[in-house]
């Protein structure tokens, strides 16, 4: 029979087709210059509406019974318009299922767009509760943000599970499901959170998001709409900003991977093993003629701290590796981290392997590290942070020197010695920064993985 809707004609469904895939495309996060796309919560819902206009269509079609025969006309046309040179690779895929759950395909390329943005995310979380909740107005409920976060209440990982024989993505199989659910673009995009953060921690990272917005939705009422609005709102940028922490996180754990799995990290490591098998004498001695210029003096100093702090974790270098690389995302203050080391300093911590002494060899590469220093200790600001970090003893004199270099930093360090260009001197001024890189180091490896470094002491 072929293609046979009431209110609109394959030839226009297929031109309607060629501006969808434009739109997609700057959802992908690159507008039709190549330029990144920055988008508001107003472009998020036309996209949207752009998904709807399909799935009614598709809707309409099964409802008739006539949708076998239409989608096998429309995918036969799809086919040759996506195999065409100037159709977009990436939306190949392009068929009658795809448009059925269009807003699947919407939300996703949000989700997945390279220019993402704090911004960016903000707008789509936004559009998706606003129509969400505009959906359930219109079908005669009368308190709608109040229902939306019941909804809301409801929703958790384990209702996403429950579908995945409709389709191995996870989504409704149809658009009659989709639309069977009053939360359909929440449903989609918590979804799509779930199945594209790419790990645990991301997965955990969602769920403390809705959890926060539940616990909201318990303490307080909706009577005002307006007020529960913002208070979505707010959750939800909340929900955005520990988003971000996530991405600053990884990128933190990438630098510091670069660092320890590098080839000239692995050929010093190897060196140092060497170095420090001879008695202390003779290994003095090879660092001795490093020194011989007074021009090269601070670079050799630079590669002699490296060689030994290396040579401290040398002897358990492999499973360090390992139990850093497992190292989760888990959010603590910059200023909760400081304090933490502070008192680790103190004393006060209840690890028993921190009051444990390195073997002798540490002992002499300590001592030989800590005279070094204790006279230009400005030095460590040139070594890899997750080198110290994992490499100095908690409660050692290094440990000292090096935590009274980054207090220098929230006391009004003179402007040639500030380390980075936050404004202001408190702890609260300073983000994704060298500062609070070196804070996070340490914390990681001294108080949430303490055996990183006192495995070697233990």
């Amino acid at each position: 029979m072929g293609w046979a809707h009431a209110a609109v004609t394959m030839e226009e469904v297929l031109g309607l087709v060629r501006s969808f895939v434009d739109v997609l495309v700057l959802a992908g996060g690159r507008t039709s210059s190549g330029a990144s796309a920055t988008w508001s919560s107003d472009e998020v819902k036309k996209a949207l509406r752009w998904a709807l206009f399909f799935e009614e269509v598709f809707k309409d079609l099964r409802e008739s019974g006539r949708y076998e025969d239409c989608a096998g006309e429309l995918d036969a046309a799809l086919v040759e318009l996506t195999s065409s040179p100037e159709f977009p690779k990436g939306l190949a895929f392009m068929r009658s299922e795809t448009l059925s759950t269009a807003r699947v395909s919407v939300i996703r390329h949000f989700l997945k767009a390279k220019a993402m943005s704090v911004e960016n995310l903000a707008a789509l979380l936004e559009a998706v509760v606003e129509m969400d909740i505009d959906g359930i107005c219109a079908s005669g409920v009368h308190n709608a943000c109040q229902e939306y976060a019941k909804s809301i209440l409801g929703m958790n990982s384990s209702c996403f599970t429950q579908t995945r024989n409709g389709c191995d993505i996870g989504l409704p199989a149809s658009s009659d499901e989709l639309y069977a659910q009053s939360m359909g673009h929440s449903w989609v995009l918590v979804k799509e959170f779930l199945d594209g953060l790419d790990s645990a921690s991301c997965s955990c990272l969602v769920e403390r998001g809705l959890g926060t917005l539940l616990k909201s939705v318990r303490k307080n009422s909706f009577d005002d709409a307006k007020h529960a609005l913002n208070s979505v709102r707010t959750l939800l940028c909340r929900t955005s900003q520990m988003i971000d922490k996530f991405l600053v996180w990884k990128q933190w754990r990438a630098k510091c991977l670069s660092y320890l799995l590098d080839e000239r990290t692995i050929r010093i490591l190897s060196g140092s093993s060497l170095i420090f098998k001879a008695p202390k004498e003779q290994w003095m001695k090879v660092f001795e003629p490093l020194k011989s210029s007074e021009e090269s003096c601070q670079h050799a100093l630079v590669e002699t701290m490296e060689l030994c702090f290396l040579g401290l974790i040398a002897s358990h270098w492999n499973s360090l590796i390992k139990d850093f690389m497992s190292h989760t995302f888990c959010f603590v203050p910059t200023s909760k981290q400081y304090i933490d080391l502070h008192q680790l300093l103190q004393g006060t911590s209840q690890n028993k392997c921190h009051d444990k002494l390195p073997d002798l060899e540490g002992k002499d590469i300590l001592e030989y590290a800590s005279q070094s220093l204790q006279s230009k200790p400005s030095i460590l600001w040139l070594l890899p942070p997750v080198l110290i970090a994992a490499a100095i003893p908690p409660r050692s004199t290094l440990f000292q020197i090096y935590l009274a270099e980054i207090d220098k930093q929230f006391h009004g360090a003179a402007p040639a010695e500030r380390k980075c260009c936050c404004i202001g001197d408190g702890i609260d001024q300073h983000y994704n920064c060298e500062i609070t890189e070196r804070i996070q180091c340490l914390y990681t490896f001294h108080i949430q993985q303490p055996h990183l470094t006192a495995s070697r002491l233990c």
